[in-house]
């Protein structure tokens, strides 16, 4: 070899030292590893949202099927289990290890957050909703007996 050929290639012939490579595979190999982390962090952050969504409905439908009651049979559905879950209709949905559980909680329609006194006129709604076992959602809601309520049609007035 020429002194000139000798001079570029430097002390190991211009290639990489194994020390070199072997920085350069961990730099890499943690790098790797960060994304298959965040990938795997990714798919429980959406199976939690997918869950969070169907233990909304869940508990909407108890609501509405509430409403659809009269107010006493509202104040019975307290302590109730629905497993499998049932829709507003009263139908059951084939949502294997998800449920229901109802508590009714009797409340002053002037404050709801006081018990009442006298006749029971509002009641808290409270629906928790569980997938295999866990608490997934617990949602409450007020509701009201209307017929309690005085109603005067505004359309029925002249102006």
């Amino acid at each position: 070899m020429t002194s000139s050929t000798k001079k570029g290639m430097g002390r190991h012939g211009g290639g990489f030292t194994l020390a070199e490579v072997l920085i350069c595979s961990v730099i890499v190999l943690i790098g790797f590893m960060a994304l298959v982390a965040a990938f795997g962090q990714e798919s429980v952050s959406i199976q939690r949202g997918e869950d969070t969504t169907v233990a909304t409905f869940l508990a909407d439908e108890i609501r509405d099927m509430a409403l659809q009651m009269p107010f006493a049979d509202v104040l019975a559905l307290n302590g109730m289990t629905y497993s499998p879950v049932i829709l507003s209709t009263g139908q059951a949905e084939q949502r294997t290890n998800w449920s229901q559980f109802i508590a009714v909680t009797p409340v002053s329609a002037s404050d709801i957050n006081h018990a009442p006194t006298g006749e029971t006129t509002a009641a808290r709604l409270t629906v928790d909703v569980r997938a295999n076992g866990r608490t997934v959602l617990t949602q409450t809601y007020y509701i009201f007996k209307l017929d309690a309520v005085p109603y005067t049609d505004s359309s029925q007035h002249s102006g």
